[in-house]
């Protein structure tokens, strides 16, 4: 027979207070992309008239059908993909090649090594020496200069030591005994047992990759190779869809373009999609690896 404690009447008050606050902060978070939504697929009279809340009103796609058949549009949209895919994977790579000494490694200059990472957290290289660096290696206008310039957070490695050192040292040593190099070590043996802080690492680059604005506006000129968030801040922001070869760009009264809000919402929620897909499959790791980073 189970023997239930019954909770006190201040605990039964604390968590009535939680799930209200919990609600109130789901609905702060919920309504802004509800709102682009329903604005994205509303018709322009309720639009103007400041009518759409969670729901749209005389329903229209003509926003979706602009992004389907712009071609300039997938073309960055394929552009960050290939820039987040590859750069989570080199960074991943990096990431655990940097932290394994530091977990694991018994070396004369291990603390200067640990130094010497923690010290570009503090200081940087700086905007004007970071392009100079990246037009001397002839990386200006290629996708690489995205992918090398973040290829390695200082952050990431401590996260990821932190999380290698809470693996038993006897699991390390019985492989060592039987001959494995560290090589052999770190991919058979701790990065199977390190999924839930490479899921977690993998997904902070993803975001900070899919999120970057400011490095493809300073080191890429070329239109082709534009990430999305530098064609959406033209869409949105400056209202440039001409740029872009937006056919929903009306013209003012003044002879600039225009973007309908159909139009820009719609990229603003298609833009959205990819992370909204991504995170539920690495939730439960990304909780995991968080908690046991912070612990350590």
């Amino acid at each position: 027979m189970s023997i239930r404690s019954k909770d006190s009447k201040g605990e039964k008050i604390f968590d009535a207070l939680n799930i209200i606050i919990m609600i109130a902060l789901c609905m702060a978070f919920l309504y802004p992309v509800l709102n682009v939504l329903a604005v994205s697929l509303s018709g322009s009279g309720p639009i103007l008239r400041g009518e759409i809340t969670f729901f749209p009103r005389e329903f229209n796609v003509t926003g979706y059908e602009n992004i389907l058949t712009n071609r300039n549009i997938w073309r960055s949209y394929g552009n960050t993909i290939y820039v987040a895919t590859v750069g989570a994977a080199l960074g991943l790579a990096m990431t655990c090649i940097a932290a394994y000494p530091l977990a694991f490694g018994k070396f004369y200059g291990k603390k200067l090594y640990s130094f010497m990472i923690i010290f570009t957290m503090w200081f940087g290289g700086g905007l004007i020496p970071t392009y100079l660096v990246m037009a001397r290696l002839n990386l200006i206008n290629t996708h690489w200069v995205l992918i090398f310039n973040f290829l390695i957070s200082p952050f990431n490695v401590i996260i990821m030591r932190s999380f290698f050192q809470s693996i038993p040292d006897a699991l390390i040593e019985s492989a060592k005994l039987d001959g494995a190099n560290d090589i052999v070590t770190m991919i058979r043996i701790v990065l199977p047992l390190s999924k839930p802080a490479l899921a977690t690492i993998a997904l902070w680059i993803i975001v900070a990759h899919w999120n970057d604005f400011i490095g493809p506006l300073m080191f890429l000129t070329d239109r082709s190779l534009l990430t999305l968030q530098v064609v959406l801040n033209d869409i949105v922001l400056q209202a440039s869809g001409g740029l872009h070869g937006v056919e929903a760009a009306v013209q003012a009264g003044d002879g600039t373009i225009t973007v309908p809000q159909q139009v820009q919402n719609a990229v603003i929620f298609a833009s959205m999609i990819p992370m909204l897909a991504l995170y539920p499959f690495l939730q439960k790791y990304f909780v995991k690896g968080v908690m046991i980073g912070s612990v350590k």
